[in-house]
C-alpha cells in the first residue's frame, strides 16, 4: 500500500479520492468537514498533505472502551520512509472508518497516495484495526502504551511502524457525514422521512424506486450552479453502509457513503456534476461491488462492467456502433518476437477496407494496449464508420498488447527499442505503409500515454504524431518536460501531439492525470510541436477514451501527406 509501485500504480477499480466535496461538485462544506492541510510532527520524517475529511466523530457508548481509543488521528513513519498521518474517521462496535494519507515524496502541490477504508476492529487478544486494499492487508494493532503498532503485507514486501497519536479534537453527533442532497430529491426524501405510518412509509419508497428503475439509474434534475445537474444514486436492501465508488470520487471505496432514510431500508445520496458529464460507477453495500440494480446501462473496461450514468447533455458517439451497409476493414494477426525482450505477443492489425484490392500505401496508428482498444474500445467499428464517412483517411492500425506492462510503458529501454527496431520494420516489410515520420503515429491510454509520448519525443525521426488519453506520467514526467524542452526542430512538419484527459481525473488517490497533462501540453505549446488539448467531464474510462479515440488520429494524422 505504501511502497513506490502502489504510490503511483493506476488500478481501475480503485482509484481517486482525494478532493473535498464542494471541489469535486458533490456538495457544499459544512463543519464537520476538515479542509486539506500540511501537517507536520514529530513522528514525520516529511510534511504530509492530508486530504480533506470528516472531521473525526467520538464513538458512541456502545463501543468497547478498548475499541473506542482508536478514534482520533495518528501519525508515524513506515519501515520504507514514507511518513504517513491516520485518520479514524468514525468508530462503531465492529467497524472503523478511516483515511490513510502518505507524504507525497516532498511534493506538496496535491496530497500523495491516500486511501479512504471500511476496516474491521477486534478487542481480543488484543484491540486490533484491520482491513485489506487489493492484494494488501493492513493491520494496526493499539498497544499498552498508547502507540499504534502498524504492519502492511502484501505480495511482494512487507513493512511496519509505529504511530503516535495526534491531538485532535473529536466532535460529537452521528458517525458519518450526510451526502449532498439534490434540490429535486429533498421534499421526497423529507415526505418519506416524515412519514408516520409505516406502511405508506414503505409504499412511498417503493414508488420512488420503480420511478428511477423507469428512468434508468439515478434520479436526475438541475443542480445549484448553471450549466450542472444533481444526481441522486439509490440503494435498496439491508446494509451497515453503502458506499458509492464511481470516477467522481477516484473509486474510492468508502470517501463517499450513502445515508439511509429513516424507517426504510433505502439508501441515498446526491453528486452535483456538469450536465454533459458521463460517469462510471459502482455501488458498495458493505464492502462488496455491485451494479446499480436500478440501471440497466453499462460501459466495460479491463475489469468487467461498470454502471454508467449520463447526464442528460451527454452525447454519445455514434461511430462506436457498428453499422450495417458500409464497407467494413479486416483484422489479422501478427506475431512479433523480440530480442531486446526475450518474449513474444501477437498483435492485431486493422486494415481498412478495400487494402486487398489496390496498391496505395497508407498511413500508420500505432496503438499500445491493442487488444483493449479492440475489445473495449470498438476500434474496429470506429475506423470502418469514421473512413466510411471520409471523416478520417483509410489507414492501418498496429494494435500491439503489453507483456508486462507496467515495466515496458514506464520508458523502459528495451520496450522501446523492441517498438523501433523490431514492431516498426516487421509492419513496414509486411503491409504497405507509408514508412515516414509524417505517416506514423504512435498512442495510448493511461500508462499507454506515457510509452506513446515517450517514443514521440525521443525519436521523432520514426514518428511524427502522438496521442496520449489520459496519460499517467507520474515520475516520469520530468524527464517528458526535458525531452519537450530539448527537441531540435523538425527537418519537416511539426511533430503533432494529441492530449485528452478527463476533468474528474484530478483525483486519483494522490495522482493528478489533469494536472500532468496540462503540464505537458505547457511545455510542449511552448517548444517545437503542434498540439491538440482536449479536457471532458469524464473519467478513466475506455467510454471516455472511445468517443475520442478518431477525433485524435485524425489530429495526428493530419500531417500526412496523401
Amino acid at each position: 500500500m505504501a511502497t513506490a509501485a502502489r504510490r503511483t500504480a493506476i488500478l481501475l477499480v480503485a482509484l481517486l479520492g482525494c478532493a473535498h466535496r464542494q471541489a469535486a461538485g458533490q456538495g457544499s462544506a459544512d463543519s464537520r468537514w476538515v479542509p486539506a492541510a500540511r501537517l507536520t510532527g514529530p513522528d514525520l520524517v516529511r510534511p504530509v498533505l492530508v486530504p480533506a475529511h470528516p472531521a473525526p466523530a467520538r464513538p458512541g457508548p456502545e463501543v468497547d472502551r478498548r475499541l473506542a481509543r482508536f478514534a482520533g488521528a495518528w501519525e508515524g513513519t513506515w519501515s520504507d520512509g514514507s511518513a504517513s498521518v491516520l485518520v479514524v474517521l468514525s468508530v462503531r462496535a465492529r467497524e472503523a472508518r478511516l483515511l490513510l494519507a502518505m507524504d507525497g515524496g516532498g511534493d506538496l502541490s496535491h496530497p500523495g497516495w491516500h486511501e479512504f477504508a471500511i476496516g474491521a476492529l477486534a478487542a481480543e487478544p488484543e484491540p486490533t484495526l484491520t482491513w485489506r486494499d487489493g492484494a494488501s492487508t493492513t493491520t494496526l494493532t493499539l498497544g499498552e502504551d498508547g502507540r499504534l503498532a502498524g504492519h502492511i503485507e502484501g505480495p511482494k514486501e512487507s513493512m511496519t511502524a509505529s504511530l503516535r497519536r495526534r491531538a485532535v479534537e473529536l466532535r460529537a453527533g452521528p458517525p458519518d457525514e450526510a451526502p449532498l442532497v439534490c434540490p429535486t430529491f429533498a421534499p421526497e426524501a423529507a415526505a418519506i422521512a416524515g412519514e408516520s405510518d409505516p406502511a405508506r412509509r414503505a409504499r412511498r419508497a417503493d414508488a420512488l424506486v420503480e420511478r428511477a428503475r423507469a428512468a434508468g439509474g439515478p434520479l436526475i434534475g438541475p443542480g445549484r450552479a448553471p450549466g450542472t445537474g444533481c444526481a441522486t444514486f439509490l440503494w435498496r436492501g439491508e446494509a451497515a453502509y453503502v458506499a458509492v465508488a464511481s470516477d467522481l470520487n477516484g473509486w474510492s471505496r468508502a470517501r463517499d457513503l450513502m445515508a439511509r432514510l429513516p424507517g426504510t431500508d433505502l439508501f441515498h445520496a446526491g453528486f452535483e456534476l456538469p450536465e454533459d458529464a458521463r460517469v462510471d460507477y459502482k455501488l458498495r453495500p458493505d464492502g462488496h461491488w455491485a451494479l446499480d440494480p436500478l440501471n440497466p446501462r453499462t460501459m466495460t473496461g479491463g475489469y468487467g462492467p461498470n454502471s454508467e450514468l449520463r447526464m442528460p447533455a451527454y452525447r454519445p458517439p455514434a461511430e462506436v456502433e457498428r453499422r450495417l451497409g458500409i464497407p467494413a476493414g479486416t483484422v489479422e494477426p501478427l506475431t512479433l518476437r523480440s530480442r531486446h525482450l526475450g518474449n513474444g505477443r501477437k498483435a492485431r492489425i486493422y486494415l481498412p477496407p478495400g487494402y486487398a484490392d489496390t496498391a496505395e500505401r497508407y498511413p500508420v496508428a500505432y496503438l499500445h494496449d491493442g487488444d483493449d482498444e479492440l475489445d473495449f474500445g470498438a476500434l474496429d467499428a470506429i475506423l470502418d464508420n469514421l473512413i466510411a464517412a471520409r471523416a478520417l483517411p483509410p489507414l492501418i492500425a498496429v494494435l500491439v498488447p503489453p507483456v508486462r506492462r507496467d515495466e515496458e510503458y514506464r520508458r523502459d529501454p528495451a520496450f522501446e527499442a523492441f517498438f523501433l527496431e523490431e514492431v516498426v520494420p516487421a509492419v513496414d516489410a509486411r503491409y504497405r505503409t507509408r514508412a515516414t515520420p509524417a505517416g506514423r503515429v504512435v498512442g495510448g491510454i493511461s500508462l499507454g500515454g506515457l510509452a506513446a509520448v515517450s517514443l514521440a519525443l525521443g525519436h521523432p525521426e520514426v514518428f511524427g504524431g502522438c496521442i496520449s488519453q489520459s496519460g499517467a506520467f507520474g515520475a516520469k514526467l520530468a524527464g517528458l518536460l526535458e525531452l519537450a524542452a530539448a527537441a531540435p526542430p523538425p527537418p519537416g512538419p511539426r511533430p503533432r501531439v494529441w492530449l485528452d484527459v478527463g476533468r474528474f481525473e484530478s483525483v486519483m488517490d494522490g495522482r493528478d492525470l489533469l494536472r500532468e497533462s496540462r503540464r505537458l501540453r505547457d511545455a510542449l505549446s511552448a517548444g517545437r510541436f503542434q498540439v491538440g488539448y482536449l479536457e471532458v467531464p469524464e473519467g478513466h474510462s475506455w467510454g471516455s477514451w472511445r468517443a475520442r479515440i478518431g477525433q485524435a488520429i485524425a489530429f495526428a494524422l493530419a500531417g500526412a501527406a496523401p
